[in-house]
């Protein structure tokens, strides 16, 4: 395997010698790279695959993301997206992002403030779309919308303790065990 840094504007391979996967773009027979990368070419297999050298600024799709609900439309919930999941936990965004989670794809309710954990199901540009199906996907932390605490899950339910009320929620596997 043969290794190559190649810089945005520089041709990556011609179409009749390399099938490209990656970050390069087709044009005139020839792929040419989008951004700064690293270009691994195999000779037996004739494909090129060309790596970015940094992460994107936007969480490509199926990436997790942490957002904060701050408000419910008739069609989609609104989000302030903060944090993306690495290796190690979450990881702080250079930038935050809106989002909206449209209703479909929302398999529970969620109430203003509450933290989740979703999944980008589209990232063609600010907002980021993302849904939270799935087992592990939901609110990772709320607050009462009484009182104001903290919200403990008993069972499948979260209970304030401090005034009792009751909130009916999505909740995520991890209900704010992987938050703090």
């Amino acid at each position: 395997m043969k290794r190559a840094v190649v810089t945005p504007g520089e041709i990556v391979a011609y179409a009749e010698e390399y099938d490209v996967r990656g970050s390069a773009y087709y044009a005139g027979y020839k792929y040419i790279a989008c951004t700064l990368c690293v270009a691994l070419y195999d000779d037996k297999s004739h494909t090129a695959v060309v790596r970015p050298v940094r992460n994107p600024p936007l969480p490509q799709p199926g990436a997790v993301v942490y957002c904060q609900v701050t408000g419910k439309g008739k069609r989609a919930y609104q989000l302030k997206c903060f944090a993306v999941e690495g290796k190690r936990g979450p990881v702080d965004l250079k930038y935050q992002f809106t989002g909206i989670l449209p209703h479909f794809l929302a398999d529970g309710r969620l109430g203003i403030g509450d933290y989740i954990r979703a999944r980008v199901v589209s990232a063609h540009g600010p907002p980021l779309i993302v849904s939270i199906r799935g087992p592990t996907y939901g609110v990772i932390l709320s607050r009462c919308p009484k009182c104001g605490s903290t919200l403990k899950r008993h069972g499948m339910a979260l209970v304030c303790p401090s005034c009792a009320a009751e909130a009916a929620r999505k909740i995520a596997v991890g209900y704010y065990a992987s938050f703090f």
